[in-house]
């Protein structure tokens, strides 16, 4: 009984230190940001929702269309994920992509949470499961900061086995991480139970249990609850499975190791030349009614865009129905501008709420461009505000 016991305080420690991490998170004002990326994979989110909630993390999964929404899909279409700020692949394919973005488990959060300014949240609720606002695990999501195909991994490494746990799966693999105690950080949401030596190894975003052996060897002994060893790299030999969403590896050697970079690899750029842009999404949506007093105008591209070219290109006004305008200048709405360019999207908030029951036509006008110079064709938005 007395070794039971003592199993069971180890397993909850692990717990214990996820929850802690995660709840800090969740309550600091901006934590999000500093606990930093991770690596993880849709099924994990999905059986983590709390863990990762405001964590801005990266996936490699794949990418389809459905009307208007781009859903992000696990291999064997278990786990799917709404993600907003991801160009659609064209209607009926999928495609592989990278994703880095903000995870939300909506629900958790207020409708004046000042996280979800500018998103159609309320419309995405209404549209998807007809009511005003999500209750708790009703509609996650993915805010995406910026999405790339796929490029295959020329290494093995503790971030690519995260990524893409199923292709290493049954495999011998030799990664290089930091130790990290029994989850000492809170890098994981649980421990795998397996046996009181169990630790977690970490580099650059992503984060794996070691599993099977003593965190000890030729010159080392390493001690899972002291913070003080969490400074020592180790070489880990052995062969990675995947257990309730948990990436595993199985040791079978483990060695002293030199420190790596421990900073994640910069998002790449894409310098192709692609065909002309286009506006793939925009919120609200065209001929939308019922809009907010205070809606931000959020317009998506299907290419990297000149933010200067948007300088006196943007005209924004009350119009008639039809859109044709009541008064030339007299209707204009003052706003602001704000290009994001790891995501496409033209943000324009206005100064002041939007006058109740009145339609609007956002235009960008012969002047707006892709960043290689290829020309945006004149574009129009017309919705109606609310009451």
């Amino acid at each position: 009984m007395r070794n039971m016991s003592q199993v069971q305080w180890w397993r909850r420690s692990a717990r214990l230190a996820a929850a802690l991490s995660c709840a800090f998170a969740v309550l600091a004002p901006g934590a999000g940001a500093a606990q930093g990326r991770r690596a993880a994979t849709l099924d994990a989110i999905e059986r983590h929702p709390f863990f990762f909630h405001g964590q801005e993390v990266i996936l490699v999964t794949d990418a389809f269309a459905e009307q208007v929404l781009t859903w992000l899909v696990s291999d064997d279409d278990s786990s799917r994920l709404l993600a907003l700020d991801v160009p659609p692949p064209p209607e009926g394919t999928r495609e592989r992509l990278e994703v880095i973005g903000t995870f939300y488990d909506v629900g958790r959060l207020d409708e004046s949470d000042q996280r979800l300014t500018g998103l159609p949240i309320r419309r995405l609720s209404e549209e998807l499961l007809r009511k005003r606002w999500p209750a708790r695990g009703e509609l996650p999501l993915l805010v995406a900061t910026s999405s790339r195909p796929v490029a295959r991994p020329s290494t093995t490494t503790l971030r690519s086995i995260v990524l893409d746990p199923e292709r290493y799966v049954d495999r011998g693999v030799t990664v290089i991480g930091r130790f990290r105690g029994r989850n000492l950080y809170g890098d994981l949401p649980e421990a795998p139970d397996e046996s009181r030596w169990d630790f977690v190894l970490r580099s650059a975003d992503a984060a794996v249990w070691v599993v099977g052996r003593e965190p000890k060897g030729d010159g080392f002994e390493l001690d899972v609850l002291a913070r003080v060893d969490t400074g020592r790299w180790l070489e880990v030999t052995g062969a990675v499975r995947v257990q309730d969403g948990m990436v595993l590896v199985d040791a079978g050697a483990l060695a002293l190791a030199e420190p790596v970079p421990d900073r994640p690899p910069p998002v790449a750029v894409e310098t192709r030349r692609l065909p002309p842009p286009e506006v793939i999404f925009s919120a609200p949506l065209p001929d939308d009614v019922d809009v907010p007093q205070d809606t931000t105008v959020r317009v998506q591209f299907s290419r990297d865009m000149d933010p200067e070219s948007f300088d006196g290109q943007v005209r924004v006004a009350y119009t008639l129905p039809g859109g044709t305008r009541i008064d030339a200048g007299a209707a204009d709405i003052l706003f602001e501008l704000a290009y994001r360019g790891r995501n496409r999207v033209l943000e324009i908030r206005f100064d002041r709420e939007l006058e109740r029951f009145r339609s609007v036509t956002v235009e960008l006008l012969d002047g707006v461009q892709a960043n290689d110079g290829a020309p945006l064709p004149p574009w129009t938005l017309s919705f109606f505000i609310g009451g």
